[in-house]
């Protein structure tokens, strides 16, 4: 069985230990970019770390990136004004490569041009260019933010989650209460502009420089209202996420919002504990039927979760070199009655909120409802790259108990396509995706 641990996904990744991955064969030496003087030791140590990140991202991954793209990404972060040395001699062998962008970045140390950020520059360049929800390149500050969303307990962070809209910008689906945005007047349905001036292409992911830092920082964002920008200037602030929240809706139907996947020993911040808790008053409350509300979920420890809503064991698969490792359940029994259940997603619904959304489907019908989900249906590890940058990528991806195999882009496509809310919607109140979910469940036996 595959070992459960927790790791870091989109905003958090989660998953269990995947299989190891097999190790590269050797090859030659390669032709090394020019480099005539000794480079200083933290020269060495970030070309060491870059060449390193190469590797993983196009070699080791089980999503792994284009090298070219990937090597010229690198290369544009570290010279943003264009390469002036000599031209680099790719061998357009991706292990071979990896030394050569070694070399390439110790000529840019020699020639004083090497930033000083320059492996979490390089890196992040790398992981965006992937456009993998499970690959990103995270500062010693965000790893620790991360860690403590997964735990439940409060973080620096903007405190706004997001839509993509149909033309591929990103909208405000939801204000954390008591943080900087919302203090500062972000409303849902606000389109995100810029984050400190960086466009905002890829949703939350765009966000995670801003986790975890130090309180009171200033972000400037700009974000578009009524077809006009707005330039917002909020304080970063420490603030405790949402876990679960439950009500009654008419017609015996009960609703569960899931937040965030967390796993804690106190119960009032484990959302196993917390999803049975809203269980039992829902049955209380004599519900039928179930809506599990997974929008904005970026994921962190799914498992308890999963082993309440279904009943199989394994809850999934581990997919990678062609093997697959079941993904046992966990202590958690699963909760009785059942019920017909209709599951809502979103782009930003991620990683670990991605496989209670796939086992619930897998094992026992669950109908989705929403946009296709965010792509991180993969058991991500971690690798130091440096003393301050951490590297996230997949090893294994998620495939189905049944069928052994894993999704196509390693995302869920609804079996009912429901459009995100407006920036209308929000301010009335109305909830197209919650509508298609209750009509789903009406139709249901």
């Amino acid at each position: 069985m595959v070992r459960r641990t927790l790791a870091l996904i989109v905003i958090a990744a989660c998953g269990g230990a995947p299989p190891t991955a097999a190790s590269p064969k050797p090859v030659p030496p390669p032709p090394q970019a020019p480099v005539t003087q000794e480079a200083g030791p933290e020269a060495k140590k970030a070309a060491e770390a870059i060449s390193r990140a190469f590797e993983l991202l196009t070699q080791e991954s089980a999503v792994p990136g284009d090298p070219v793209t990937l090597r010229e990404a690198a290369v544009e972060a570290l010279a943003p004004r264009g390469w002036k040395a000599r031209p680099i001699a790719w061998t357009n062998d991706p292990a071979r490569d990896v030394e050569v962008l070694r070399g390439a970045v110790l000529t840019l140390a020699l020639r004083g041009e090497l930033p000083a950020d320059a492996v979490l520059r390089a890196a992040r360049a790398m992981a965006v260019a992937i456009g993998d929800t499970q690959t990103f390149a995270l500062s010693k500050a965000n790893v620790q933010g991360l860690f403590a969303m997964i735990a439940g307990v409060p973080v620096v962070q903007p405190g706004i989650l997001s839509h993509k809209l149909d033309d591929g910008r990103w909208a405000v689906s939801d204000v954390l209460p008591g943080s900087g945005a919302a203090g500062a007047g972000v409303q849902r349905g606000d389109i995100l502009v810029t984050a400190d001036g960086t466009p905002i292409v890829h949703g939350y992911v765009d966000l995670i420089p801003f986790v975890g830092g130090a309180a009171g920082v200033k972000l400037e964002l700009v974000v578009e209202r009524a077809g006009k920008n707005q330039t917002i200037n909020l304080a970063l602030q420490p603030v405790a996420s949402p876990i679960v929240d439950w009500k009654a809706l008419p017609g015996g139907v009960g609703y569960i919002r899931l937040w965030s996947c967390t796993r804690a020993d106190d119960d009032a911040r484990d959302a196993g504990k917390l999803v049975m808790a809203a269980l039992g008053e829902l049955d209380r409350k004599k519900a039928k039927k179930l809506v599990l509300d997974l929008r904005g979920n970026p994921g962190g420890y799914p498992f308890d979760v999963a082993s309440l809503l279904v009943e199989t064991d394994p809850l999934m698969v581990a997919v990678a070199n062609g093997a697959d490792q079941p993904v046992a359940r966990t202590k958690l029994a699963a909760w009785k009655p059942k019920r017909p259940v209709a599951v809502l997603v979103d782009e930003q619904t991620a990683s670990g909120a991605e496989m209670v959304a796939f086992a619930l489907q897998d094992a026992s019908a669950a109908t989705i409802v929403g946009r296709p989900t965010a792509g991180g249906l993969s058991f991500p590890t971690t690798e130091k790259l440096s003393g301050e940058v951490t590297l996230s990528y997949p090893l294994s991806r998620v495939g189905s108990a049944r069928t052994k195999a894993p999704l196509d882009g390693n995302r869920l496509v609804p079996d009912i396509a429901a459009a995100n809310p407006s920036f209308d919607d929000y301010q009335t109140g109305h909830d197209p995706q919650l509508e298609a979910a209750l009509a789903a469940l009406r139709s249901a036996h």
